[in-house]
Parts: structure tokens; C-alpha cells; sequence
């Protein structure tokens, strides 16, 4: 519908405004896109970077925005006209103090309909925005397609979201027009039976009768019992075959020796060393364990997953332009899902996953920041055409 090109255009005439403000020797002052998730970063960076002719930089955690001092900003603020960021980035900047809200001369709001209770949208406004007296406060434009997420009174939600962005929502005056110009995708409601309840597969039993204690693990045990209910015996039983990974279980080992000092033991070596041999012991059990291969005959997949995979096989049985998107609740899940995509779907699907930079939680894998830039251009070009994602903000 055109909003990212809006939002160029508004962009556009703010930076000329900005360059003549600076050019009689006013307060240099810079843009602010802020978007709901890492992926989008990366997506409208690369509109921006195209389409304005002013340096445009991204941030995303990976970058190590957590560790950037008052100087750093100072710098990309003197060196950029356009930062590109999630919202949770800003608010950090503006509670550390190392951005001031008079030092940006446009807030932009991609998927504005987030911006409620304790969203960095709503935050960076509650705590920021209302406080800064109106002549030091910047400009405000909130986009979305569908201003109201809820099911509730559009009317009161729409005002609620007004008067939250301090702003107006405005659209087209005849519907018609926006129905002629945006192409609408035909909806596919997938019909599937449910599990009622989780349950334990062998090597669940198994892992549980010998490392059910260990703390460390916890969430990974929750993780496969769960996965049991949502994607099949299989999925759950591989939660632990990636979770047992080198590089994951060299993160267990952190949390274990996290634990041990930060907390009052009376032999915390002695019982970090006897904990980490416990670890390496789960670890050579997984290696040794006899994974079955997945498959909808031998029973060890949901039927949701089943659903889905008849889906995508139908759409990349055959060499095709076609790209595909899928969303799911958890980052465990989506890797989960691209490794079966991997083993049994089309040979014309080529799955990947992107799953943001990671917050360091064990059992989960962590994309950096130049491997995230590299999926999402291989899957521009085609290269990949079926990206699982976690629906989550970062």
C-alpha cells in the first residue's frame, strides 16, 4: 500500500529542512526509523539506503549496541542523517542518556499498532516524548496497515493509539481507490487435528531417569515435552540432539559456572566440576543415541506439521519463483522446523532460518549479525526461498 514509499517522502523533505537548519548553524539532528524486529532492520535499511542519497546506518543487538559508550552514539549520530534500529535500541539510548530526544528530528513508527502497555513504541513516547517540552520534541509519523491488532471497539482503539503516538490516523477518503491499487493474497484457512496433551518420548524418559536434576537443562526439558504436543515425537527428541551441540553445551557450561559464583556454595569447585562432568556425560548419551528418521508413516510427526509440509511440498514441487515465509512462536521451534524442511521436504525447497541475534538463553541458536545480512540477501535473490522465523521482538 505504499506506506515505506510515504515514509521515504517524508524522510526526503526532513533531511532538506535538516541540511538548511544546519547550514545557519542550528543543532544537528537525525531521523529515527524504528521497527518491532531484527528482520525488519535489514529490510527497510536496504529501502532507505537505496532510495535517499544521505548515510543511513542499521543497529540491531548483534552489533553490540549493549556495550556502545556516550561516545560511540556521539559518533554515529555526527557521521548519519538515518538510523535504522529497533525501538528497544532507542529506549536504552534515551534511559542511559546517550541520545537526547531534541537531537531527533523524526521518529518513525513501522507497525505502529504495537505501540501499547509496556511496548518500547508506547515507552519511548510515555517516558520521552510527553516530558520534553513540545518546541524540543520531534516530528512523529506511525505507519501501519491495520491500526487496530485487537478484537475490540475499532473506534475506541483507534483513539487510544492517536492519543498514545500524539498523533492522527489518516488514510485514503475512498477505499475503493486502495482496494483498485494493492493486490490482496488469497487465504488459506489448513484444517488439523491437535494433540490434548504432551507426553515423554524414550529419550526424554531416558534423559530425565539420569539428568532430570540438573538445572541447567530445565528449559530444554521443557522445550522437548512440549514439542511433543506441537511438531512430533521427532522434533522433540532432535530438541535435544541440537541442544547436546558443541556450541550449545559450551554454554550450559557457562551457566553452570555462572552459578557456582555467583551464588554461596560450601565446595563450589568441587560441585561446578561435578555438575559439568554430568553435562558431558548428557552430551555423549545424545551423540550415542539412535535418531529414527522423520517421516508421517512412521508416526513421529504432529499433524500440524504434516499440514504444513503437504503445503510447502505442493508449492515447491517444481522449480519456482515463489517465496515463503513461515512464523512461529519460538526460536527452538523454527530451528526445529528448518532442519526437517531440510530432510524431507521438496528438493525445490531450500529452507533457512533467521532468528534474530540471539539474547545468549541456552538450548537456542544465535545468528550473528553478518550471517543474518547473508540469509536475507540469498533469500532476495533466491537463493533460499523459505525463511522460518519466530514472530518475537529483539
Amino acid at each position: 500500500s505504499g506506506k515505506t514509499l510515504i515514509a521515504v517522502l517524508l524522510i526526503r523533505a526532513i533531511l532538506d529542512q535538516e541540511l538548511e537548519d544546519r547550514a545557519h548553524g542550528k543543532k544537528h539532528r537525525v531521523s529515527f526509523f524504528l521497527v518491532d524486529s531484527v528482520a525488519l532492520v535489514f529490510q527497510q535499511y536496504d529501502v532507505l539506503e537505496k532510495e535517499l542519497d544521505q548515510p543511513v546506518q542499521p543497529f540491531c543487538g548483534a552489533m553490540g549496541t549493549d556495550h556502545f559508550a556516550k561516545s560511540a552514539w556521539k559518533e554515529h549520530l555526527e557521521r548519519n542523517m538515518v538510523i535504522v534500529c529497533t525501538a528497544e535500541i532507542l529506549y536504552q539510548c534515551l534511559s542511559r542518556s546517550f541520545v537526547q530526544l531534541d537531537q531527533i528530528n523524526l521518529l518513525i513508527f513501522d507497525e505502529a499498532h504495537h505501540a501499547k502497555k509496556s511496548h518500547p513504541y508506547a515507552r519511548i513516547i510515555k517516558d520521552f516524548y510527553i516530558t520534553e517540552p513540545p518546541s524540543n520534541r520531534p516530528k512523529v509519523f506511525g505507519m501501519t496497515a491495520s491500526p487496530v491488532d485487537v478484537r475490540s471497539d475499532f473506534s475506541h482503539r483507534a483513539k487510544e493509539l492517536e492519543a498514545m503516538l500524539h498523533c492522527q490516523i489518516a488514510t485514503v477518503s475512498d477505499l475503493s481507490m486502495l482496494q483498485s491499487s494493492v493486490s490482496r493474497p488469497r487465504e488459506i484457512v489448513a484444517v488439523y487435528s491437535t494433540m490434548h496433551s504432551s507426553f515423554q518420548t524414550i529419550l526424554c524418559q531416558e534423559m530425565e531417569a539420569r539428568f532430570g536434576h540438573l538445572e541447567a537443562l530445565k528449559k530444554i526439558f521443557r522445550n522437548a515435552r512440549d514439542a511433543t504436543i506441537q511438531l512430533g515425537a521427532w522434533c522433540a527428541d532432535h530438541v535435544w540432539f541440537l541442544a547436546m551441540s558443541e556450541r550449545t553445551a559450551l554454554k550450559f557450561e557457562r551457566k553452570i559456572q555462572e552459578k557456582y559464583t555467583s551464588e554461596q556454595y560450601d565446595n563450589p569447585v568441587e560441585m561446578m566440576d561435578a555438575e559439568t562432568a554430568l553435562l558431558h556425560e548428557a552430551q555423549a548419551f545424545v551423540r550415542a543415541w539412535m535418531f529414527e528418521e522423520p517421516a508421517v508413516e512412521a508416526h513421529n510427526l504432529s499433524n500440524k506439521v504434516d499440514v504444513l509440509l503437504q503445503y510447502l511440498n505442493y508449492i515447491f514441487e517444481r522449480p519456482t519463483e515463489a517465496r515463503c515465509i513461515v512464523f512461529v512462536r519460538e526460536r527452538y521451534i523454527a530451528q526445529l522446523l528448518c532442519e526437517l524442511f531440510a530432510r524431507i521436504g521438496s528438493s525445490h525447497l531450500r529452507p533457512s532460518t533467521l532468528i534474530g541475534c540471539g539474547n545468549g538463553n541456552t538450548g537456542e541458536l544465535e545468528i550473528n549479525f553478518y550471517r543474518q545480512l547473508e540469509i536475507i540477501k540469498h533469500f532476495r535473490d533466491g537463493r533460499l526461498n523459505c525463511l522460518v522465523i519466530p514472530y518475537q521482538r529483539e
